[in-house]
């Protein structure tokens, strides 16, 4: 599908740096608009593994774009979102009814699950890991 077909495309990606306590979380995420305005905002996560890291870049940018259309007095609802991710866990755990093994994750499945339940529509789709470097630079 082209993004044309969606209000909004989400390009995400999170990751971590490091093991164990010392794990340094990052994430980077585009708001893409069907006017083509685009802006790469970094997000630096604190202690984070790979996987907490992928769901908060995804919270990250679904509040971003939920407080833009507030602020634009309008409702998430009236609204369409394409999110593009390369992670398997967070689109099988978000829409194909994967079980959420790690307790870690569980308020953060809950939670992007519930931004994503504010939009009239939300697709989560898996894009290969070329296409989120194309657009993210890593």
């Amino acid at each position: 599908c082209t993004v044309f077909e969606f209000d909004y495309l989400i390009t995400c990606d999170g990751g971590s740096r490091g093991n164990g306590a010392t794990n340094q979380g990052y994430g980077s995420y585009v708001i893409s608009t069907r006017d083509g305005q685009k802006e790469i905002l970094r997000l630096d996560l604190g202690t984070a593994t790979n996987n907490e890291a992928e769901y908060q870049t995804l919270i990250a940018a679904l509040k971003d774009l939920v407080g833009r259309i507030q602020r634009a007095d309008r409702a998430p609802s009236g609204y369409s979102l394409l999110v593009h991710t390369d992670s398997q866990l967070v689109v099988g755990q978000l829409t194909q009814g994967w079980k959420v093994k790690a307790a870690n994750l569980r308020p953060l499945v809950d939670e992007a699950a519930a931004l994503m339940q504010t939009f009239g529509r939300c697709d989560l789709v898996k894009v290969p890991r070329d296409e989120i470097i194309q657009v993210l630079g890593h």
